[in-house]
């Protein structure tokens, strides 16, 4: 597999790639993680069901053979499983680097696919298969990075942790949300990098640019429930439970919540030209929720026959807030613009308070900087934020500083993968994802 272009060497000016990756054969190392990537793709752990019994023990003989030591958590549903494995630094001197990722994928109908989406199928410079982009392929990356710091005998200052979680696609409750809640004395890390922001190509007319999130939208789902008397079809009633759901739905979606700039926004739109790239970001279906709280009508379900009225009709919002948006209110106002007594809201809370990682040029984002740089000379790294939700969260609450990159360079055409048909990562991506969090840990965990 060639390198990528600029892997071997940072621009005059930038960042130079940390001295280990000198010594890694990569064409090797590439192949190896495409081979594993396959493997890993063709364990179903897709929902309803999630399990993630066997991608845990594909996982754990990988590290358990390289010597690396590995903890099995248990949840309340015996075919999911958290997984924590520890490369130990000799004399520590400082908390644990951890490099997490989930083991759980979203659904996938195979008829409507190229290859089957549990193929594991490598084809056109491609490994193709749920999850390759969301989130195995980052799993095997920081995987590589794990066996590579210990092939090549690296001299650690922190220990290196691996995070292996389930039911993130699905609210995290018994994944990272437990194992923060339950087993957190076992954890205690001092940085995590997760899912999140990543390379991207064709947004910015500053060029390729690296979105590392810092923090997240909150989540609230949301359900608006109306009732009415039922009746035959031939005689409707504007007061019947189907129509006010309707003209409730319209004036939600009428009224936008206003544009406002978050922190990490503010310093993404200055770092990539001020107004031009808010121009940008609202050009683009994938960046446009950096600017707004958002809501997205999901569900509509109401009735049983076509030509009855049903007495009962509900519709379900998902709502992604700005960390400096205040919850509450935010549902107060919906109510207001609703204006129906005969309508009620039920809807949780978000799972996880509203949090930043820093981004200074003290903090570990400098290292990510640099390691993104070092391998993408002329690439914009600037931090973001990200518009659904990680496992991060549960551990930004704690004052950890956890970043989300996928530290590969996408496509809008490749961002259509996540959760979406013929899902893929390149080989190159791939190897370039490999490079940077290698580099990365390099940084941050060795003498």
């Amino acid at each position: 597999m060639p390198d990528q272009p600029a892997a071997s060497s940072g621009s005059d000016n930038g960042p130079r790639p940390h001295p280990l990756l000198a010594r890694v054969d990569w064409e090797a190392a590439g192949r190896e993680a495409a081979a594993l990537l396959s493997a890993y793709v063709k364990l179903d752990s897709s929902h309803p069901r999630g399990r993630t019994i066997e991608t845990a023990d594909f996982l754990e003989e990988i590290l358990r053979g390289a010597g690396l030591e590995t903890r099995r958590y248990p949840t309340p549903e015996s075919d999911k499983v958290n997984m924590a494995s520890w490369l130990r630094a000799n004399d520590p001197r400082g908390k644990a680097v951890a490099l997490s990722s989930h083991m759980d994928v979203v659904q996938a109908v195979a008829s409507d696919w190229t290859f089957d989406p549990f193929s594991g199928e490598i084809a056109d410079g491609q490994v193709y298969g749920r999850g390759a982009l969301d989130m195995k392929g980052m799993g095997i990356m920081e995987l590589m990075s794990v066996l590579l710091l210990k092939r090549l005998g690296a001299e650690l200052t922190r220990d290196i942790l691996l995070l292996h979680t389930s039911d993130e696609e699905v609210g995290s409750a018994l994944g990272a949300k437990l194992l923060v809640d339950e087993h957190y004395d076992d954890l205690d890390p001092g940085f995590v990098l997760d899912e999140g922001g990543s390379g991207m190509r064709g947004f910015f007319s500053q060029g390729d640019v690296f979105a590392v999130s810092v923090g997240e939208k909150r989540i609230i789902w949301m359900k608006l429930i109306a009732r009415s008397q039922p009746g035959h079809a031939s005689a409707p009633d504007p007061d019947d439970a189907t129509h006010r759901l309707v003209r409730a739905a319209d004036k939600i979606l009428l009224q936008l919540p206003p544009e406002h700039e978050a922190g990490a926004v503010a310093e993404m739109i200055g770092r990539l030209g001020g107004e031009r790239a808010r121009q940008e970001i609202r050009s683009y279906r994938a960046t446009r929720p950096l600017l707004r709280d958002t809501i997205s009508l999901t569900m509509f379900q109401g009735g049983y026959k076509i030509n009855i009225i049903p007495e009962r009709a509900e519709l379900s919002l998902d709502c992604r807030l700005l960390p400096d948006t205040d919850v509450q209110a935010f549902v107060e106002h919906l109510k207001r613009i609703v204006d129906d007594p005969a309508i009620t809201f039920e809807h949780g809370w978000p799972n996880a308070t509203a949090s930043t990682a820093p981004f200074d040029e003290g903090s570990p984002f400098a290292a990510i900087e640099q390691a993104c740089r070092a391998h993408a000379p002329s690439s914009v790294v600037t931090p973001s934020l990200f518009v659904a939700g990680t496992d991060g969260r549960f551990f930004r609450q704690r004052g950890v500083p956890s970043y989300g990159l996928v530290p590969c360079i996408l496509t809008a055409d490749d961002l259509k993968g996540y959760h979406g048909i013929d899902e893929r990562l390149s080989l190159e991506n791939l190897t370039l994802g490999t490079k940077i969090i290698l580099d990365l840990t390099a940084r941050l965990a060795t003498a």
